[in-house]
């Protein structure tokens, strides 16, 4: 781990004396790992993206108590769905909690999977089957730092809390090194087409003060230092996803980027200019057009402005799951996702007029099976749009 002591200080000197334009390409560094053989299938991609988050919650809820026919049964059906609503692309919760959805050496199997995974039935590389038999690509999304409530879960000591919650520590190279093992493992034995990072990178209620763990160098910013920790992880994680021929990197970051990069140390100006920390980034966009605090429209327009490098796409991630519903944080907008069915659809035409190169929605059972509160004629609507603009490759 010699490298990954000098690399950090190196990207806080580099951050810290304004040098992006001329920032190395990570994936021109040593990676601190040995090189392993990837899965040789092809990858899937598509030049305008629509997808679909599916997460945890849709597959604890399918999985638990489920055998492998009941379980494929229920990928088939997911991939069947998606290509009847438009969808081209999946983003499969591979690791939420610091647990696997897959055939791990890193991480404990998520409680949901242990008698599938016994049963020597892999939900992920079905689902990567199932996807690829419907010409959909599929991204394992992952949440790096996140471990929950449990601390058990943890695959290191290196780990600390916020609230109720555990995550591991963005600068300790024990958990770097245990979050790298896991992405290499999945491009190393799946065919998956690209590996997605969620939102939580330092928790949003992270003290404003250096914690015990934290030692930033002398003249360094407690904020430029954990914005390096966040930086190289990213880096890192870029490099090892394209051992994968093909296979791309994005991250999912909040939609607000401002409080994203002050608060969450998530620089996402740099990722998207400096080539070899991302290929896409989905902002989360979930506000409606009249919040009050932060309009989709501005949300929107914030991230199309940055300047982007060569090959790096942008898609807007959007609140289907809102639909229907109240919301508390939106102001004078608070009812305005009640009264409309067609929000969905004119956010992602307002994203396509800006430049982005397709939209996501989260979830996947509020698209397909809409809950009690979310009306039908949102989703419809939606899968109407997604037909007509989504592409086949």
């Amino acid at each position: 781990m010699r490298f990954l002591k000098r690399g950090l200080p190196l990207l806080l000197c580099l951050f810290l004396c304004g040098c992006r334009t001329v920032t190395p390409a990570p994936s021109a560094v040593s990676a601190p790992w040995p090189t392993r053989p990837s899965a040789k299938d092809e990858t899937v991609h598509h030049d305008t993206l629509s997808g679909v988050w599916l997460s945890y919650i849709e597959l604890d809820a399918a999985f638990k108590n489920a055998d492998p026919a009941a379980a494929a049964a229920y990928l088939d059906g997911v991939m069947r769905a998606c290509r009847a609503h438009g969808i081209n692309t999946v983003f499969f919760h591979v690791r939420a909690h610091s647990d696997a959805y897959y055939a791990s050496s890193v991480y404990a199997p998520a409680d949901s999977v242990k008698e599938l995974l016994s049963a020597g039935f892999d939900p992920l590389s079905y689902a990567i089957k199932a996807a690829h038999a419907h010409n959909i690509s599929l991204h394992a999304w992952i949440n790096p730092y996140r471990v929950g409530a449990d601390s058990a879960r943890a695959v290191c000591a290196d780990i600390f809390k916020v609230g109720d919650k555990w995550y591991y520590i963005p600068s300790s190279d024990t958990a770097v090194r245990k979050i790298l093992d896991g992405v290499r493992e999945i491009v190393g034995n799946y065919a998956v087409d690209g590996v997605q990072y969620d939102d939580y990178f330092y928790p949003s209620g992270m003290p404003a003060t250096a914690q015990a763990f934290e030692t930033p160098p002398a003249g360094v910013s407690l904020a430029a230092y954990r914005k390096a920790a966040v930086n190289r992880l990213i880096a890192f994680t870029c490099s090892a996803v394209h051992r994968r021929r093909g296979c791309v990197f994005g991250v999912s970051p909040a939609g607000n980027r401002a409080r994203t990069e002050e608060r969450l140390f998530a620089d996402t100006a740099l990722w998207l200019s400096v080539t070899g920390y991302i290929d896409y980034l989905c902002p989360q966009l979930y506000s409606g057009f009249d919040n009050g605090a932060l309009p989709f429209c501005t949300e929107a327009d914030d991230f199309a402005a940055l300047p982007r490098a060569d090959g790096v796409k942008l898609y807007a991630g959007l609140a289907l799951y809102k639909a229907g519903l109240p919301d508390g944080y939106a102001g004078d907008g608070r009812d305005e996702w009640q009264k409309g069915g067609d929000i969905l659809c004119r956010q992602a035409a307002y994203a396509k007029e800006k430049g982005y190169d397709g939209v996501a929605v989260f979830r996947f059972d509020h698209l397909v099976s809409p809950a009690d509160g979310i009306p039908k004629t949102e989703a419809e609507n939606l899968s109407r749009y997604l037909l007509t603009n989504s592409s086949e490759g």
